[in-house]
């Protein structure tokens, strides 16, 4: 029984820390790693995260950051590298992260593409159109997605949020290079977007995995539901003007009851008669507004 006991927490043990990135990036208040040995080089600037914390992550707009990583999977290494970035303009190009040469199959990076419409080909780049994962996503501004890459043998595959977008096999890496840079493709710097918590492994993370670290890093914005004072919400041709103090539901000014619920990428986040916009970070949010079903009077 002990052996057992033992086996099992030894078997526990592996799987923990089997998952911990060689490098961790987390950008709250700092450009040093989490172990506070290495530092991406560049001017800050610190901005609001996916959950409302102040100064938790990075915003790049048109400059790169770039940091020595000695230890960067290189060659035909395997590699997972996870990081969540929301798009503040989607027009242009957006070269997320990269490291390696600028030569055949020498170099690895991620980048999406720029695009007038509502998709937009993501794309992991490996220097060499043959060399490259190409595939067409769905694309909003001011969302925050996670991506991860993976890499073993001759597997390529590209995830957002958790979700496999596409794989390639047969393509060899030989990755070639130490210096890490956010914001630029090789040397040229493009990019209007905000980053967070830059996560590198030297394996590569299985889809149970990799949706496991999405599950356990996607926002969850917890909205107060409080109780305010009376306030005159005007409405105009079956709109509701939302009043200054940020109150945008009073059912009691409508003489009747109203539903309200609020929903951010899909995902329901509250629902009730009142609530504020003040308390929610920056985002794309669906307000859906409905009236319960009116009471019927019935003689007895």
């Amino acid at each position: 029984m002990k052996k057992l006991l033992l086996t099992l927490l030894f078997v526990c043990y592996l799987n923990v820390n089997a998952q911990t990135p060689i490098q961790e990036f987390n950008f709250n208040g700092t450009l040093n790693n989490t172990a506070n040995t290495i530092s991406f080089m560049g001017t800050d600037n610190f901005v609001t995260d996916r959950s409302g914390n102040v100064k938790g992550a990075q915003r790049l707009n048109n400059r790169a950051l770039e940091a020595v990583i000695d230890n960067v999977p290189q060659g035909r290494a395997a590699r997972t590298i996870s990081i969540w970035v929301k798009f503040n303009d989607i027009a242009n190009a957006n070269y997320i992260w990269g490291y390696g040469n600028a030569y055949n199959a020498q170099y690895c990076g991620l980048l999406q593409q720029g695009t007038s419409s509502s998709n937009s080909d993501l794309s992991l780049a490996a220097w060499g159109a043959s060399n490259d994962v190409i595939v067409s996503t769905p694309l909003e501004k001011y969302v925050w997605y996670n991506y991860t890459i993976t890499y073993e043998g001759v597997t390529s595959k590209i995830y957002r949020d958790g979700k496999l977008l596409k794989y390639l096999e047969g393509m060899t890496r030989s990755t070639n290079g130490n210096v890490f840079r956010l914001g630029e493709i090789n040397t040229t710097i493009g990019i209007n977007a905000d980053v967070d918590d830059l996560k590198i492994y030297d394996f590569a993370m299985t889809p149970d995995q990799i949706k496991d670290l999405y599950e356990k890093e996607k926002p969850v914005l917890s909205i107060a539901v409080t109780q305010v004072e009376q306030t005159k919400a005007t409405v105009v041709k079956g709109k509701i003007v939302k009043p200054a103090n940020g109150t945008i539901i009073t059912s009691s000014d409508l003489n009747t009851t109203k539903s309200v619920e609020v929903y951010s990428q899909g995902q329901k986040l509250v629902g009730g008669n009142t609530m504020n916009i003040n308390d929610l970070p920056e985002g794309t949010y669906l307000l859906k507004i409905s009236s319960s079903p009116s009471k019927k009077i019935t003689s007895k």
